[in-house]
């Protein structure tokens, strides 16, 4: 019978792969656009070159955020029984690796929802391109921390260790906010999301559908699709 520590391992090795591999799409077709869209600057032969790359890239990279994200939902539950349940909020490894999680499934969860919600129109627009990319890039830093936290569980080291230590950070170390601090953070995130809310309502941001066309008309870049074969 495969025991859960077992399975959490593989379903650990599965996310991390996807969301790596969608990690480096998302920032092969951000780097592509901007190529792509100053094509005198770099050339004709580079920027063909990045017409094929961020076609094939950008739908790697949506199937491989969706992917890694179920992977990540089935490693947070198969890591739930890896541990004696008593002893899951005990130790403060395990519970900084499930504080990370948890805001690594966010963040992976905003990143495929903006894609669902815009399609590959959001590549059209440099200001939402630049948003989404920088998801990704949060979403695969605290992914990379979340890694690490389980490294330190299962080997007592991880290869993150220089870089925690360039940083000052001791990444096992409890999370916990002084109560003040976790319910002001709270406050002004709250305040945050109401006016931005209430601005987008009154600037009628909820109407507008994005599309190459919306941002075309500002810019000039295009959707990054697959190119046609040449002997079609």
């Amino acid at each position: 019978m495969v025991s859960m520590s077992s399975l959490h391992s593989l379903t650990a090795e599965l996310h991390s792969g996807a969301l790596t591999l969608a990690f480096i799409c998302i920032v092969a077709v951000a780097v592509a656009q901007v190529v792509v869209a100053h094509k005198k600057l770099f050339g004709p032969k580079l920027s063909d070159l990045a017409v094929k790359v961020r076609g094939y890239a950008e739908a790697t990279g949506y199937v491989a955020a969706v992917g890694g994200l179920i992977g990540l939902l089935l490693s947070a539950w198969t890591g739930m029984y890896a541990w004696p349940q008593e002893d899951l909020l005990l130790s403060e490894e395990v519970r900084n690796k499930i504080t990370l999680t948890v805001f690594a499934t966010v963040l992976w969860g905003m990143v495929v929802f903006i894609r669902m919600r815009f399609g590959r129109g959001l590549w059209a627009c440099p200001a939402m391109a630049t948003v989404y990319t920088l998801i990704a890039v949060a979403a695969m830093s605290v992914t990379g921390a979340t890694g690490s936290v389980g490294a330190h569980l299962t080997k007592g080291e991880s290869l993150l260790d220089p870089l925690w230590n360039m940083l000052n950070v001791t990444i096992t170390e409890s999370f916990v906010l002084e109560p003040s601090v976790a319910g002001g953070i709270a406050l002004f995130t709250m305040i945050g999301l109401v006016l931005s809310l209430v601005y987008a309502r009154r600037a009628g941001l909820f109407d507008v559908k994005l599309a190459p066309e919306t941002c075309q008309r500002y810019f000039k870049w295009d959707e990054p699709v697959i190119p046609p074969r040449e002997d079609s």
